[in-house]
């Protein structure tokens, strides 16, 4: 299993939250809701149920260094960062009926990071594979999902890398602080390989994430993958304009006889 893979799953769900409709947090944080909405991230690695619908057009990149070892195998050393990029595309209408969310990802931007052990040849776009994320929003600030992630591979993903499906719920929680009011955004979700337990991708296991918002434009996240726990903290730093970037540590409980290692997603989305 190659780290980009894993990546796909962090760059696409920083789209997610950025292309998401904004009813959720907005009933949160108490702010003006002047279009295009700009929030901070809601995960980092986990698949949120909130997601892009009709007219939302998102694009980002997901870059991480890499361990020495990984599994006690060594990686390659060719480069030490790699990441992912995507396209997500929104259709649908998830406050109505239901939001199709479709993302085209490119698993390698370097051509490093193979953890299989083997040689890493493929460059920019020459790998990838598509995610699709079925999503409604419901009443109270609530969602849920279904969705496919690595489907439909083409390059070196095809050979090295299964499909993952997962199902998930995320809610926002209005926390009063004294005199401000704060968001909890919360999911919880099952899944199949990427979000095993296992690096043999064996059986199906359970996800989630919580951050905690002290503006729509600030907040710190605490994820589980199922396989990794991540921490850290999201900023959307231009008001009204949906860029955000968030940055972390990746593998917090050094699994797999890996350190921990740096990671960021920085996202944008077009309203149409």
């Amino acid at each position: 299993m190659k780290v980009q893979v894993v990546a796909a799953t962090f760059v696409v769900t920083a789209i997610s939250v950025a292309a998401a409709t904004a009813h959720a947090q907005g009933a949160a944080i108490s702010v003006p809701q002047t279009p295009p909405h700009s929030y901070a991230g809601a995960s980092f690695g986990s698949p949120i149920a909130f997601g892009a619908d009709w007219g939302a057009v998102g694009v980002g990149v997901f870059g991480q260094t890499l361990p020495d070892e990984f599994n006690g195998q060594q990686v390659s050393d060719d480069e030490d960062f790699d990441g992912s990029a995507a396209l997500v595309v929104g259709l649908g209408d998830a406050d109505r009926y239901a939001g199709l969310e479709v993302a085209a990802v490119t698993t390698s931007l370097t051509g490093s990071g193979d953890l299989s052990g083997q040689n890493d040849s493929d460059e920019f776009g020459e790998s990838g594979g598509l995610s699709f994320k079925l999503h409604t929003n419901l009443p109270g600030g609530a969602a849920i999902s279904a969705g496919v992630i690595g489907t439909s591979r083409w390059g070196e993903a095809e050979d090295q890398n299964e499909s993952s499906v997962f199902a998930n719920a995320s809610k926002v929680f209005a926390i009063e602080a004294g005199a401000r009011r704060l968001a909890l955004v919360t999911t919880i979700g099952v899944g199949d390989g990427l979000f095993t337990n296992s690096i043999d991708d064996d059986g199906v296991n359970v996800f989630g994430s919580a951050a905690l918002y002290f503006t729509r434009n600030f907040s710190v996240i605490v994820d589980h993958s199922g396989r990794f726990t991540n921490v850290g903290a999201s900023v959307a730093p231009f008001r009204g304009q949906p860029l955000v970037l968030t940055l972390g540590a990746v593998n917090v409980g050094e699994r797999f006889g890996s350190d921990a290692q740096f990671g960021g997603t920085l996202s944008y989305t077009f309203s149409f």
